[in-house]
């Protein structure tokens, strides 16, 4: 069904977040092919603020250009791995690291959206939980010390979009990330780095299964 656009915000915008939602949401397959003519004719927008729009998307890794033209990331094993590989070495520390900074302020608030994703998931609300879930995880690095590794990781978690899309279409996955992430709060709320590290490396680690098995499904 094509959404009508709205004068409250920017044209690109909106059609950055339409096209967006329909490729997280698988409306738009992986590796199917972009038309800008078509989507600007759908949309009856001009080519300007809709090459704005695919150009966010491109930076954001959720679209591609080749010799052939634009098409939306194909989930590849090995660049998911790699970029696990990444956040692997990247988000324990910098997780750990937050203890030094974040209040318990702070911490009411992450519960807050944790108690939020836990409803979208019994409510199967998928792409408000792979919203809530990435704000879990943006509003914990946010009180990062570190912001040249937190920049680098975010870019590493921009990648991983579309893969945790099609991970949290699973049940039984949300189920346990959900849990994970609570474990990771506990953590913080505790104060004990030594566990907050142990749970991210776990959390991580097993969305690198979930993940690969999902890829070769």
């Amino acid at each position: 069904m094509v959404q009508s656009l709205q004068f409250s915000q920017p044209l690109y915008q909106q059609i950055y977040d339409i096209i967006k939602r329909s490729i997280l949401a698988g409306e738009l397959k992986p590796g199917e092919k972009v038309n800008v003519s078509q989507l600007a004719e759908k949309y009856n927008i001009s080519r300007t603020p809709l090459r704005e729009a695919l150009r966010q998307l491109q930076i954001e890794g959720l679209l591609v250009q080749d010799h052939l033209g634009l098409s939306v990331v194909k989930l590849e094993e090995s660049d998911f791995n790699d970029l696990y590989e990444c956040r692997l070495m990247l988000e324990p520390t910098i997780t750990g690291l937050i203890l030094k900074t974040i209040t318990d302020k702070e911490l009411e608030e992450i519960k807050i959206i944790l108690v939020d994703a836990e409803r979208a998931f019994e409510e199967g609300n998928h792409l408000q939980l792979l919203e809530l879930n990435a704000q879990f995880h943006d509003r914990l690095l946010e009180a990062s010390p570190n912001k040249r590794a937190l920049h680098l990781l975010q870019q590493v978690r921009s990648f991983l979009l579309l893969y945790r899309a099609n991970i949290l279409k699973n049940n039984e996955h949300n189920r346990e990330i959900l849990k994970e992430h609570r474990q990771i709060l506990n953590a913080l709320i505790a104060r004990d780095e030594e566990s907050v590290i142990r749970n991210v490396k776990i959390h991580l680690r097993n969305d690198l299964e979930r993940g690969t098995n999902m890829i070769r499904e």
